[in-house]
């Protein structure tokens, strides 16, 4: 062969090696690269801004890009199914909100995770990869997914479990139990202190702080074979203990209170107990711009009910990688670097909720975040998650329609249950559910 035709092989070879070397999308494609950009779909709010403080961290380090593209929760969702029912490469990774799962599972939507390198750690408890993964391992799962493996779809960013909080200057010792709940909220209820805050509002909000309260008095909405129980003894027994028992010691109007409301009433010392959220404690109920209350607030895991457990809610925000996304691999590496024990307690430092054992524990941080340690002892216990079908939304709707209805004086107790379960019934058998 003659010079100049190796030459021109030699260069033909070199340009197919760099073509192979880029980011096409593909599981198997290298990620990194000045020329790479990361577009991310995040929800706008205290949940991204450990998101936002590391984008420019992993940039400096790596070269790639990364475009946060914010929406508010509800056009967040809007434009997810959107992008994912186009099978348009709009984004390279998608905030979730853990109840969207179900909805993003069934739809094929989201790139098996674990195909692109991504191993479960044991410092990040188990639920935390349970809650990514479709279908559910376990509790009852949808009748179209049964013959579906199982696949990480999502990893965890925000380590979200409902918690307790109560004003630990007046009673020093928390409640054990819903019991003593009551007790102390009978005890501290005044006219200008409200022994138990309700977040009361329509569908959302209601349904939120009650799950926990029905779960730990040993209720549910499903068994795990679809049939409807909400309609037994044990879940009226929890209605009437937050439509009857908690209101009559709550604040005014517990029917329009929301997360932002409750926050208000703790931090401004009108609340002397409730559940919260952990995007809620530094950012409103102890924010030292605002608070009358830093210093005297108490956290803790969900308390016991009548069941003998106390069972936390999840509301895990994950990142999740589109399938139509052109940039899969690169995509995987950032979060694959987010997971790292040294960059989760960066992410906290910067406003973020981690989900790592070993960073929650970490005592350099208790004192900016005096939750963390009883957030990670909540994800161990560990929390319960919404009924992992596509149709929640919509028996949400209902639940908390029904429940806001009661607070309001609208409806009984057996108002909620009787009427929430034959509509709940109706839209499940409508969508194929085998319920009873």
């Amino acid at each position: 062969m003659g010079s100049w035709k190796r030459v021109v092989v030699l260069t033909l070879a070199l340009l197919i090696s760099a073509c192979g070397t880029g980011t096409s999308g593909s599981p198997g494609s290298s990620g990194g690269g000045s020329n790479v950009t990361l577009t991310i779909a995040a929800v706008q709010g205290v949940e991204d801004a450990g998101l936002k403080a590391l984008a420019p961290m992993y940039t400096q380090k790596t070269g790639v890009k990364i475009q946060i593209v914010e929406s508010p929760y509800a056009d967040l969702y809007s434009k997810l199914v959107n992008a994912f029912q186009a099978n348009e490469a709009t984004y390279d990774l998608a905030m979730m909100d853990d109840p969207w799962m179900p909805k993003f599972g069934t739809g094929n939507s989201l790139a098996d995770l674990g195909k692109l390198g991504i191993q479960k750690d044991p410092d990040v408890a188990s639920v935390v990869w349970d809650v990514g993964t479709w279908p559910p391992p376990r509790g009852p799962v949808p009748p179209t997914e049964k013959s579906k493996s199982p696949a990480l779809l999502g990893v965890t960013i925000v380590g979200n479990v409902e918690m307790f909080m109560y004003r630990k200057d007046l009673t020093p010792t928390a409640p054990a139990s819903y019991d003593e709940v009551l007790a102390n909220a009978k005890a501290q209820n005044k006219p200008d202190l409200a022994g138990y805050i309700i977040r009361g509002k329509a569908t959302n909000p209601v349904v939120a702080d009650f799950l926990p309260i029905l779960w730990s008095f040993g209720g549910d909405v499903f068994d795990d074979n679809w049939n409807v129980v909400f309609d037994d003894q044990k879940s009226l027994s929890a209605v009437k203990f937050l439509v009857n028992d908690l209101k009559a010691v709550a604040q005014a109007d517990p029917a329009s209170t929301d997360a932002a409301d409750r926050d208000r009433l703790m931090a401004i010392g009108q609340g002397y107990q409730s559940s919260t959220w952990p995007g809620e404690i530094n950012t409103a109920v102890l924010d030292p711009s605002s608070s009358k209350v830093v210093g005297k607030v108490g956290f803790m895991p969900i308390p016991k009910g009548p069941s003998g457990k106390g069972v936390g809610m999840m509301g895990n925000w994950m990142l999740g990688i589109p399938k139509a996304s052109k940039n899969q691999q690169a995509a995987a590496d950032f979060i694959k670097w987010m997971l790292q024990a040294d960059t989760q307690k960066t992410y906290a430092q910067s406003g973020g909720i981690p989900s790592r054992t070993s960073v929650l524990k970490d005592a350099s941080l208790a004192d900016k975040n005096p939750y963390f340690s009883v957030l990670a002892e909540a994800l161990q216990a560990p929390p319960n998650w919404r009924p992992r079908t596509d149709q929640w939304n919509a028996v949400e709707t209902i639940l908390g329609n029904h429940l806001n209805a009661a607070l309001a004086g609208q409806e009984t107790a057996q108002d909620v249950v009787t009427k929430a379960s034959t509509e709940i019934r109706s839209l499940m058998k409508a969508a194929g559910y085998p319920t009873k």
